[in-house]
């Protein structure tokens, strides 16, 4: 590997958990107390429709070149595999984080 690209892996975040980033920030104006219950449940809805899109589109676009073998490393220095194995955990938390706010604060108020 070359110094410029270690370089620009040190640089650049992965794509796909950075569009899980947005989500989270996205779900914390959801927990935000400060805000009125209805933008609140907005902004839950927004999480949950976010995630979903980004399953239909990225996952499923790793998933096909996962099982085409892809070796490739991306811009940010991860496999496919290696993606697929950060965003199940991400998504995990992000997942369990959602249900949280919607059983445990949302519906109670």
């Amino acid at each position: 590997m070359t110094e410029s690209l270690r370089r620009a892996e040190q640089r650049y975040i992965n794509r796909e958990l950075s569009w899980l980033g947005f989500d989270s920030r996205v779900l914390e104006q959801a927990l935000n107390r400060n805000n009125p219950l209805l933008e609140r449940v907005k902004f839950l809805a927004i999480s949950a429709r976010n995630l979903d899109e980004f399953f239909r589109v990225r996952i499923g676009s790793l998933k096909f070149a996962d099982e085409r073998g892809s070796q490739k490393t991306g811009i940010a220095g991860m496999t496919v595999t290696q993606q697929l194995t950060a965003i199940r955990g991400e998504v995990r938390q992000l997942m369990q984080r959602q249900y949280d706010c919607f059983l445990a604060e949302l519906m109670p108020e």
